[in-house]
């Protein structure tokens, strides 16, 4: 028997994610929007990315019509539009400056409020339960800088300080050492 709404929605918010904002147009070119988690890097090769769209999604026709969208990876300081975005308003693009673009049909950029945005056309659409699942081609984008915005256990926050990670190439050489010490 699958878990509670509630017991997945609590592991599921234990996984601290970025946020964005996925943007299209509706089938009169007006801009339509909404905060998501739900986003995946599929594939470098060819360059695809999957969102995921809740089947009450107001912006979920447009996408399903425009079968085009801009993933806007948002930056700190965009709490309020993420809120905004988060609603069922249909206002969210009022007084909001954003710009088009061509690769996505139009499809708005938040420049402003992003550290990096991708726009791509729809190449797949999956049943996933509750949501409608996207995949698309990347056809472009650009990364902008800032530091992200992060969501964990349904609050706002900033990434902490950057520490990098090690090369991979330092894990192979710790792991090959340590088991050549065991025996």
């Amino acid at each position: 028997m699958p878990v509670s709404r509630e017991l997945f929605r609590a592991v599921s918010s234990s996984f601290p994610t970025g946020v964005v904002i996925v943007a299209t147009l509706d089938e009169h070119g007006e801009p339509k929007g909404l905060t998501s988690q739900a986003y995946i890097g599929l594939s470098t090769q060819p360059p695809l990315m999957l969102i995921a769209i809740d089947r009450t999604s107001r912006t979920l026709p447009a996408l399903e019509t425009h079968r085009a969208f801009v993933v806007n990876f948002l930056k700190d300081g965009a709490e309020d539009v993420a809120t905004l975005f988060a609603s069922k308003s249909e206002e969210k693009f009022r007084n909001l400056p954003w710009e088009p673009a061509p690769e996505a049909g139009g499809a708005p950029v938040l420049r402003g409020l992003s550290l990096a945005y991708a726009a791509c056309k729809v190449t797949e659409v999956h049943d996933g339960g509750d949501h409608v699942i996207f995949i698309g081609s990347v056809e472009g984008g650009e990364t902008l800088g800032g530091t992200p915005l992060m969501y964990y256990k349904r609050a706002y926050a900033s990434w902490p300080e950057e520490r990098p990670a090690p090369p991979v190439e330092v894990y192979s050489e710790m792991l090959h050492g340590a088991a050549g010490s065991l025996g």
